[in-house]
């Protein structure tokens, strides 16, 4: 237990905090060596014994990894590479720095952004540029007090003793401590993470009931959720909301509440007012991105992939798949067209595609991937030598590696499939289905790339799906016709037979009811996903009559296909 009273920090003696100070090792971060310097000189000042120093994110998670200090302060805006907001993620992400060191954030940065992307990383504490030496040592006494206080807290969960925590949580609260209610903040965690609902709902009922606190709010939403209580948590993130529309988590989790209701076009919405918050999280990105999928909402997807490259750059969350996800979406989008807005769109991916490869320039397989990629972009732009090209020279390059990662071999399937090499595609498909068995993120994603799923699992949802939406169309119930196939296309979208489903019901749906914009777009995308079907194939005579139809009510679907 802390040896630090309970008293206000305001009333501690200066000789108290100093002998706090005198036991802490600290890093301070800046690109300008004279305001590190002078911090430097400060904290000394302040009683920190030892004090080391770096200019960029880089060597400040180098320093971290070898050293365990006990407070980081750190600028914001540190020119190129890393912000201070990306090394906070990454050092929490590495648990090279956690939550039983200080974090304090340090900027003269004040737009909307910055200030709620930084708070969304949760810093122990926010100082805003300019300071005094005066100012600057009331907000680190305030911090380092509160901090060592809970220090024994955060000790028991960083070593993932929820338990304990929670002991020294009661404890504090029994006392009256100062920082009971910060106790009763992470008591409500505890309990969710130990999945003590009743008693995390408990806790957050009580605290509402003196004082409508957001976070009491916020935690009571997500407990709900979690209880599968979505109306409950949507009424009260609403209530948040209305408070403030910048609470970043309350849209995250309607977003959360709209998956689970099968409403992704809501999610899709939810999310992309969290994006507008705060625009630089990746993995919200990618998120975003996922939904717009299987929203059929082409451009929202493209700008998502992209946004993933962009905020991904220095981030512990960019991936090479960033890349390939834009390319292989322009790709998608521009088949068949030879437009200057599409020859853009190809263009702006090969360059990608390049950054990629310089970017990884030591993994090959990176450069095996991009070459599929780069594949698929010539078939969409309908050049076909080139494309034997490309595909010769990324199956030779493809070969060379000693132990292709699955990402590779499905790229290799995808570009096969796309050069309706369909039987080479399933082969290497079914091989590694065999390899991947059990693994349900894989096996999800093979059973996705050709006309039919390769699994037998996959095989079964696919024809449980199209029975249950079949029995919509024949009930005339198109809407949760056209849901249903929506929902079966987002596990299985290059599915014959599902993509001519949906289409049908799109046409009876015009016929009753008329024109719909999002209809067109996800008939276009169906019909994308087709493409030409041959005479021989079981499928010619529906899909000539489908062609016909499409002509009457959606004639822009069939330009994908000419």
């Amino acid at each position: 237990m802390s040896s630090i009273p309970s008293a206000n920090p305001d009333e501690i003696r200066q000789i108290d905090i100093v002998k706090i100070y005198a036991n802490k090792k600290c890093l301070v971060i800046d690109d300008f060596p004279e305001i590190r310097g002078s911090l430097t000189r400060t904290l000394k000042s302040f009683g920190v014994p030892v004090v080391d120093t770096a200019a960029n994110g880089e060597e400040a998670i180098r320093q971290c990894s070898h050293k365990n200090y006990d407070m980081v302060l750190c600028d914001y805006n540190l020119g190129a590479g890393k912000d201070g907001q990306q090394i906070l993620e990454e050092v929490r992400f590495l648990r090279v720095l956690l939550m039983t060191s200080l974090f304090v954030m340090i900027t003269g940065e004040s737009s909307r952004e910055m200030v709620l992307g930084a708070i969304e990383c949760q810093p122990d504490d926010y100082i805003t540029k300019p300071y005094t030496t005066a100012s600057l040592r009331v907000r680190l006494n305030k911090a380092i007090v509160r901090h060592e206080s809970l220090l024994h807290i955060k000790r028991a969960i960083s070593s993932g003793d929820y338990n304990t925590a929670l002991e020294h949580c009661n404890q504090m609260i029994r006392q009256g401590h100062r920082y009971s209610g910060d106790c009763l903040k992470i008591k409500g965690q505890l309990h969710f993470l130990l999945k003590q609902l009743k008693e995390a709902q408990a806790l957050y009922e009580s605290v509402l009931g003196k004082k409508p606190v957001i976070w009491a709010k916020l935690g009571m939403a997500k407990t709900q959720i979690a209880m599968k209580n979505y109306d409950t948590a949507e009424e009260i993130l609403r209530e948040v909301l209305k408070e403030d529309e910048r609470y970043i988590e309350a849209h995250d989790m309607l977003g959360e509440i709209n998956v689970a209701r099968q409403d992704n076009e809501t999610a899709q919405e939810n999310l992309e007012n969290a994006t507008r918050i705060s625009p630089k999280s990746v993995l919200r990105h990618r998120k975003l991105a996922q939904l717009a999928e299987l929203n059929h909402d082409d451009e929202s997807a493209l700008k998502s992939h992209q946004q993933s490259i962009k905020w991904g750059m220095n981030s512990c969350h960019e991936s090479e798949q960033d890349y390939f996800n834009y390319a292989r979406k322009v790709s998608d989008i521009t088949k068949g067209n030879d437009s200057i807005e599409s020859k853009t769109l190809v263009k702006q991916a090969n360059t990608l595609l390049d950054r990629a490869r310089k970017r990884y320039s030591d993994r090959p397989e990176v450069a095996v991937q991009a070459q599929f990629v780069e594949t698929q972009l010539h078939v969409s732009q309908g050049k076909q030598d080139q494309a034997k090209k490309t595909a010769e020279k990324a199956k030779q390059m493809y070969g060379e590696l000693e132990a292709p990662p699955v990402e590779a071999s499905l790229e290799y399937a995808r570009t096969l499939h796309i050069m309706d090499q369909e039987e080479e595609a399933r082969a290497l498909l079914a091989k590694l289905a065999s390899r991947h068995e059990g693994n349900d993120e894989i096996m999800q994603l093979i059973d996705g790339i050709t006309g039919e799923p390769i699994s037998e699992a996959g095989k079964k949802v696919a024809a449980r799906l199209t029975k249950k939406g079949i029995g919509s169309y024949e009930d005339k119930d198109y809407e949760q016709a056209i849901h249903v196939f929506v929902e079966a296309l987002s596990s299985y979208p290059k599915h014959i037979g599902l993509n001519l489903n949906l289409v049908q019901t799109i046409v009876a749906a015009a016929e009753a009811n008329g024109f719909k914009k999002k209809h067109e777009s996800m008939c276009i995308r169906c019909m994308r996903a087709v493409g030409k079907i041959a005479p021989d194939n079981k499928q010619h005579k529906r899909y000539v009559f489908l062609v016909s139809q499409l002509e009457k009510h959606y004639p822009e679907a069939l330009t994908v296909i000419q």
